[in-house]
């Protein structure tokens, strides 16, 4: 399900791709989070990129409140919003986060480039908005990221952001070819481990003090009550 490697400092996550967390896949959640909290901690690790070997990063899935969670939303928050959980272990991490993003990014794929440090896409790569199907996105993470007034539009219009209007929004850091991808993933992921671990951490530090300073950790602790107004959303959908 998901595959871990390490090579001179540089750590690669891989799975098929992302969607299983759109669908709120606690298994996976679980797993994917293990893996950024133990590369995080291990000192032989400076960079930690993240991979879906198949076309797309995050193909399109509705995201759904899992039926068999609805009646534990804090269940759902601890494989999804906790502090231990992917999106802050990701955004929260002290080695530098790297998204390799191909194709369609949606839902749970777009939540994950919000919360790492740097996305290389490929000139095909779409990004949609993840705020109408998933609860633990976080907006404070998007408005820093790309500008409120943009994240704004990105949230209500409901149309996927391109690559290159990806990158001149600050959303993406570098466009490639897709056949091109991999090797700059690897070349960020090189330059970024050639840095001294100890300047990494505490570079890593004080960023999180300003995302601290700016909500992001409230924000995801919001998270829970959007998941039980989107599950109350949905049954009463499915009664009607």
């Amino acid at each position: 399900m998901i595959d871990v490697d390490v090579s001179e400092g540089c750590a690669l996550i891989s799975t098929a791709d992302f969607a299983p967390l759109t669908r709120h896949d606690g298994a996976f959640a679980r797993a994917l989070a293990a893996a950024v909290i133990d590369l995080s901690d291990d000192d032989d690790v400076k960079v930690i990129v993240l991979r879906a070997s198949g076309p797309d990063f995050a193909p399109a899935d509705q995201g759904t409140f899992p039926r068999d969670l609805r009646g534990t939303v804090t269940a759902w928050g601890q494989d999804f919003s906790a502090s231990d959980a992917i999106y802050q272990a990701l955004c929260f991490s002290k080695k530098v986060t790297i998204t390799e993003v191909a194709g369609v990014c949606s839902g749970a794929g777009s939540a994950l480039v919000l919360a790492s440090d740097l996305t290389i896409s490929s000139e095909d790569a779409q990004f949609a908005s993840p705020f109408m199907c998933m609860p633990e996105s976080n907006f404070v993470l998007a408005s820093l990221t790309i500008r409120l007034n943009r994240a704004k539009a990105w949230a209500v219009r409901g149309r996927p952001i391109g690559a290159h209007e990806a990158m001149a929004c600050g959303l993406v850091s570098r466009v490639v070819s897709r056949a091109g991808l991999a090797s700059a993933t690897q070349a960020a992921a090189e330059y970024a481990a050639a840095m001294p671990l100890d300047g990494i951490v505490m570079s890593k530090m004080m960023l999180q003090a300003v995302l601290d300073a700016h909500g992001v950790g409230r924000e995801f602790d919001m998270a829970n009550l959007y998941a039980t107004s989107q599950r109350a959303a949905g049954v009463t959908a499915e009664e009607e």
